[in-house]
């Protein structure tokens, strides 16, 4: 097999596209459904046209009471009523470099992973955005008070468990039996639903491993969902299409960057990209603008960021807070935020600052 160069990986036309493909095809939350990914023209369009937000239609279902059916007087038309969704566009960037000096003296083709390791990357910062939003959602205090169930408030006496997530689940009224699919939790919270024995191991058919699943419900489990240094951490239980995503590449997406007298010599791999990721059936908030240039991950946590503008059932997940056994929950825990938001600076936020 021939040496691998890096002018074999950094074609632009090439190399996005891979990165582009790789990324979607080993998220977690996409390869579960969790995350639908959006092949609607009118969302792709979108993201590489001027402005920070993409608008998402709707129509609103039909309403209101029937008549008494006589001869005596006209038949009222009702019409029907519309409204938008905004959602964020994500304008992110990386650079990853290595010097001619770290190659020659460690041995270690640099370049090469970060050529095969951008898609991974990008991989991870996607499922940090997502879990980011899905905190300053369930942060907004209307969403908080159709879709959240806090067993912290409701029955503070207890852990986390079975009752509380049936307690979670029944949040989506009669949609529950049909429309619930997929579980993400904390992997300590996976530990304590072990204990509980509330896990059952299925083979789906066609599928090449087993999944874990309750109540017939897969389980993702994702260290990125926070446990604060009190034990409490939040678990989303989500329905399909619950979350929408869409990938774009702007023009110069991929770049090579030659830096002859830089540190004796180094060589960059650029990337930019942008994205959108979106809960179903909420909105940017009317009067939320960024405070710089594109939305950032630490906005992205802030209640204030979102509204719920639509009936709450259209909402397909829902959060169920609650306090783990002390014995689950982690030695070394530098999460401090509560309802499952993580403070501090992300991966998407650094994502945006470059190298």
């Amino acid at each position: 097999m021939a040496q691998f160069q890096l002018s074999d990986a950094i074609i632009p036309s090439v190399f996005g596209p891979y990165v582009q493909n790789l990324s979607t095809k080993t998220n977690r939350f996409i390869q579960s459904g969790i995350t639908t990914p959006n092949t609607d023209d009118q969302v792709n369009t979108q993201l590489l046209a001027p402005g920070d937000f993409i608008t998402l239609p709707y129509i609103n279902d039909l309403e209101g009471e029937p008549e008494s059916w006589t001869d005596q007087g006209d038949i009222t038309v009702a019409g029907l009523t519309t409204g938008e969704q905004r959602a964020f566009k994500f304008r992110l960037e990386k650079a990853f470099g290595a010097t001619d000096i770290s190659n020659l003296v460690s041995g270690a083709n640099a370049l090469e992973t970060i050529a095969q390791r951008f898609g991974a990357y990008w991989n991870r910062v996607d499922q940090n955005i997502l879990l980011k939003t899905l905190a300053g959602v369930f942060s907004n205090s209307d969403v908080a008070a159709a879709k959240l169930y806090d067993e912290t408030v409701k029955a503070p006496t207890n852990t986390f468990g079975a009752a509380g997530f049936l307690g979670a689940i029944s949040l989506l009224g009669d949609l529950q039996d049909n429309s619930v699919s997929k579980i993400a939790v904390n992997s300590a919270a996976y530990g304590q639903m072990k204990l509980l024995q509330m896990i059952d191991t299925v083979q789906p058919a066609n599928a090449v491993v087993p999944i874990n699943v309750y109540n017939g419900m897969q389980i993702v489990v994702d260290d990125d969902i926070p446990v604060n240094a009190d034990g409490t951490t939040t678990a989303y239980v989500f329905g399909a299409g619950a979350v929408g995503y869409a990938t774009a590449q702007p023009a110069n997406a991929v770049e090579t960057e030659r830096e002859a007298r830089k540190q004796g010599g180094r060589t960059n791999i650029i990337n930019r990209r942008v994205i959108a990721t979106h809960v179903n059936g909420t909105s940017v908030a009317k009067d939320f603008t960024p405070a710089g240039q594109t939305v950032t991950v630490d906005e992205l946590a802030k209640g204030t960021t979102w509204a719920s503008i639509t009936d709450p059932r259209n909402i397909k997940v829902v959060a169920y807070k609650a306090k783990l056994d002390p014995q689950f929950v982690p030695a070394s825990n530098g999460s401090t935020a509560g309802s499952g938001a993580a403070t501090g600076s992300s991966a998407a936020s650094s994502a945006a600052s470059g190298n």
